[in-house]
Formats: structure tokens, sequence, C-alpha cells
């Protein structure tokens, strides 16, 4: 069975240049299709924001703060998405590694029969986690160079280490 919910053709392109591509030089559907989304979510797009590039209203803390989506940094460090915002909460930086003497370790064995069956990368709620921002918006570029003026250089490189160690293992 097909799926519903993205990009549909409800009818074939125009053959003359329509006001959408003339102001964004690409018509509408090409964006859908790229996308996997209807037509009408990028006229609402710009109606919305003004242009077709933008997906959401305003960025995430994670995006506003660090320039990447949560996915994106969990992926990044190689750590669940609860254990990110445990990290952000403790600390102030996802970059902050926590020592085991700190920490300690914690188990709850009635929960560990429990555990869900499938990796948090593959759970519904972190599929469609994607940058509020499409690559061809303007402001793109400065959004994701957050990330580059993050003030700890000395956490990523200690995460750089710590993934580059367990590769080797």
């Amino acid at each position: 069975m097909p799926n519903k919910t993205g990009f549909i053709i409800k009818q074939k392109p125009m053959k003359s240049v329509s006001t959408f591509e003339k102001k964004w030089g690409e018509p509408a559907w090409k964006i859908a299709e790229r996308e996997n989304v209807s037509t009408t979510t990028i006229h609402m797009r710009v109606h919305n924001y003004g242009t077709p590039y933008q997906r959401k209203a305003k960025p995430s803390e994670w995006e506003a703060k660090y320039g990447k989506t949560i996915v994106e940094i969990c992926k990044e460090l190689q750590i669940h998405p609860v254990a990110l915002s445990l990290r952000e909460n403790s600390h102030g930086s996802v970059y902050c590694e926590d020592t085991l003497e700190s920490v300690g370790t914690y188990r709850n064995k009635k929960i560990e029969k429990y555990k869900h069956t499938k990796h948090w990368t593959e759970l519904a709620q972190f599929k469609g986690d994607r940058f509020w921002l499409m690559p061809e918006h303007p402001d793109y570029q400065k959004q994701r160079d957050i990330a580059l003026q993050w003030e700890c250089e000395k956490h990523i490189a200690l995460a750089q280490n710590k993934i580059a160690n367990q590769k080797l293992k």
C-alpha cells in the first residue's frame, strides 16, 4: 500500500512559468518532491514564514545553542537523547563527560525486563528530526556555524577522542 503522507502528484506540472517559480527559482512541486511533502505545505511555508525553505517558525533549543538537532548530537556523541538532556541539565553542556565517581551506576532490574527492543534511532519520535532550515535558505550556513562557535573546544576534543577510541576497539 503506498504511503499517503508524502509527495502526491495531483496533476501534471505547468508548462508555463508560475509566479512562484519566478520568485523562488524553482516550482513548488519540485521542492515538495525533494522534501516528501505536499505542494500545499510549501505554499503554507511561504505564507507563514515568507520563504519555502524554512521548515519551522524557530529553532529548537538544541539547534539554537549547538547548531545541530538532538539526533545529530546524539549520533556524534553516541549516546541516548535522554542521557544527552541529563548531561545538559547537570553540566550546562552536552560535551562535558560525567565521571563514574560523580555519577555512580544505578540499575533498575524491574525495568530491564521490559526494555524496548528497538534502538533509539529507530523510534518514531526521532525519525523525522530535521534541521529547521533547508540548505537552500540564505541563513542556513550562519545557523549551522553556531556549532563551530561553541566555547568548549576541550570537551569537543574529548568527545572526538572517545569516538576514535571506540572505533579502534
